[in-house]
This record gives structure tokens, sequence and C-alpha cells, in this order.
């Protein structure tokens, strides 16, 4: 009696100073943290969320893998915890045997197989998103359509497995938070979202708050150093089979976002067997120094950003340097800009609204509305478009009633 008594008075004590280490790591953690350099594009397909929150990430570590390329990688079955359900052309919003998409495991697993160190998880906390987000690592998370709430089911599969599924299950990439909300990549349009935690938890929540954790690639042991400390550092690296930007950067001591800058590398950060890096910034070279039409990027600038502290018009600064969507600019890039007398026509001035829009490749509903300044919402209505309101290349779309 007195040992079980004692075994009693042990779990108590246990479970009366976990909470307070709990409530202590906590504490040690921002109360906001943004992961800024994350870029996100629009899913090709019409089930392919998660293959587009997976490549997004990857690009994010310096690895350049097509969204087709990743989904054909993914086995098919009929249970998500295993493989793909279903064709990816298919509508969205059923769930198994109907095509429903691919839970955590196995977008995870796929991610290992190109050198990332991934791993899916279930039951995380909000806490555990914070820490990911403060330490700069990106979180896929599973979610209910656009942050709505859910109901969770349970599917029996040909195996007479149990499986938890949800209407309408979407993945997005978490990348930000303050005290009040979180910051998301929303793979269906490629935009970054805002919305409140506590409607993020409830949609997170519906599928057992799943999400696929990423690192970068598995950390290599440490390089025994040169002999000689007297030995100058190398100034260029030249691509070896398998290399990848952020493999490169951490074996050498930098960040893969200066090493980009420093070779003008852009989305999707592709490198070639034989490529020379160069390991530093490049020296200004002697002679006329920049003028006021140029811009040097400086870290957080984003076009707009430029454009409105300068009074110019973003889209004549994008052509200019031949930038397009999603118009990624790196620190220490140099762009022109436009001479004042070819300065934009004035900002209230509405661009022309054609009739009719035909697409000549697979483009986003939201990136043409948001063009011609229209309401997204209406042009899908007018023309009967449903999600994942991607628009076939040849398909033609009334833009005005």
């Amino acid at each position: 009696m007195k040992k079980a008594i004692c075994i009693l008075l042990c779990l108590l004590i246990a479970l009366s100073v976990t909470p307070a280490s709990a409530h202590a790591a906590q504490s040690d953690l921002p109360s906001q943290a943004y992961i800024s350099g994350f870029v996100g594009r629009a899913q090709q397909y019409s089930l392919s969320c998660e293959s587009r929150s997976a490549v997004d990430v990857a690009a994010y570590w310096g690895y350049s893998i097509s969204e087709t390329e990743f989904f054909n990688g993914l086995p098919s079955s009929d249970d998500p915890n295993l493989g793909f359900v279903g064709n990816v052309n298919d509508p969205w919003g059923y769930i198994p045997p109907a095509s429903y998409g691919v839970h955590a495991e196995p977008i995870a697993r796929l991610l290992r197989s190109y050198g990332l160190d991934a791993r899916a998880e279930q039951g995380l906390s909000w806490p555990d998103l914070q820490t990911e987000i403060a330490a700069g690592r990106p979180v896929i998370v599973w979610v209910i359509g656009s942050v709505w709430a859910g109901t969770p089911r349970y599917y029996t599969t040909q195996a007479g497995d149990s499986v938890l599924v949800a209407n309408n299950q979407h993945t997005m990439t978490l990348i930000g938070y303050d005290q009040n909300s979180v910051q998301l990549v929303d793979a269906l349009t490629g935009y970054t979202i805002t919305h409140s935690i506590q409607n993020f938890m409830a949609s997170w929540g519906v599928l057992n708050n799943m999400a696929v954790l990423t690192q970068g690639p598995p950390q290599a042991e440490p390089e025994t150093p040169p002999p000689s400390s007297e030995q100058p550092s190398p100034q260029t690296y030249t691509v070896q089979a398998g290399d990848t930007l952020n493999r490169i950067a951490t074996r050498l001591g930098f960040t893969w976002v200066d090493l980009a800058a420093w070779n003008k590398i852009t989305y999707p950060y592709t490198l070639f067997p034989g490529q020379v890096l160069a390991l530093q910034p490049s020296q200004p070279e002697a002679g006329p120094q920049p003028s006021a039409d140029t811009y040097t990027v400086q870290r957080g600038d984003h076009l707009m950003k430029i454009a409105r502290a300068l009074e110019l018009n973003w889209q004549d600064i994008a052509a200019l340097n031949d930038l397009a969507a999603p118009y990624l600019i790196l620190p220490g890039q140099v762009l022109r800009l436009p001479a004042s007398q070819t300065a934009a026509p004035p900002p209230d001035e509405p661009i022309e609204v054609p009739e009719f829009y035909t697409a000549d490749r697979s483009e986003s509903l939201f990136a043409l509305a948001h063009y011609y300044g229209l309401d997204w919402l209406q042009v899908a209505a007018l023309n009967n478009i449903n999600f994942p309101f991607m628009l076939a290349p040849g398909q033609t779309v009334t833009l005005q009633h």
C-alpha cells in the first residue's frame, strides 16, 4: 500500500513540474517572427497543393524541384498516409475513396529523397510552430480550405485501416506570426495571407495539427581547417554534381541567400555542374559611380516598396530590368530606374480592361483579376470557374458584363 502511495505521489509531482517547464520554454519564444525570402507560387493542378507547398519549401532551402516532378514522385494509394489518393486533376473538396490528396508522411519522405532534412508530425502545439518560425524554418501545415472550420471524418482503407480525413483539406506554409495572427503562403495562389491565431488553430486542428517540418539538408560534419591559417580564403567555388545553394553555403559558412545574391541567381535557384560561383560580393568597378538612375536593393526590399519610395511605377521598373513574376529581387542587385521624363502615368490612371481574355498558358485567376483591378470572386462567378481557380491554356474568360 505504501509503495502504491509513493508511486502516486511521484506521478503527481511529475505532472506539477512539467507544465512549469513548458511555460518557461514558451516564455523564451519571441512574440513575433517572420521568415523573409520565402517565395510562393500557385499550384498547377486542382489537387496538387501538397506538392506545391513542398517544392516552395525546398526552393527556400536551395533545392530546385518542379511541381510536376515532385508530384510524379509520390506513390499512389487509397490511404493518404501512404500516398496520393485519386486523380490530381479531379475536383477538390471530397474525401477518400474519391480523389483527395495526400498527408504529411509521403511528402516528408519524398523531400528526404532529394536530400532535405524533413519529417512529418501530428499533434503539434502552437509553441512548436513558434519555435520553427523563430528559427527560420517554414512549416507546411494541413488546414481546411482557406483556413475554414471543418469536421474530421474517418475513412476505412482497403487494408482495413481507419484514417482521419476531412473535406476541403488543403496545405499552406506558415512563415510568420505575431501576438494575434499568423502569416501563411497559400498553395492555391502563392500569395501570403494573414489569419487570426484562433481561426488558424481551429482549422489546423481538424486533421490533428499535421505538419511537415524541415531543417534544410542534413548537416555535414565540420571539415578539418587548413593546416595554416595564413592561407587566403577561396574566392570561387566550382559546382559539383548533387550540389545545391544551401549545401554549398552551409559547407563554406555562408547563407544561401547571400550566395544567390553574389551570383545573381534567382528562383528556382538552379545550379549546373562546372558552374563557377563567387564566394564574396563583387567589388565596385572603378569609374562612374551609380547615379540617380539606379538603385541598389537592400534587405527587406520588394519591387512595390522601392517604387513607392521613389514615386515610380513598379511595372516600369520591372520592364526596364527584365523582371517577370514573381518579381524576385536580391540584396545587392542594382536596378535601373526609369528616367524622370518617361515616368509612369499617374497611379490613378486605370488599366484598360478588355471584354475577353484568353490565357496562353496555365494562369491563376487571382493574378489576372489583380492585374486588371477586378474582384476575382466576381470574375469567377461570371465565368462559372470553381476551385482551384486556374485558367487552362487557350481558355477564354469574360472580364466585363
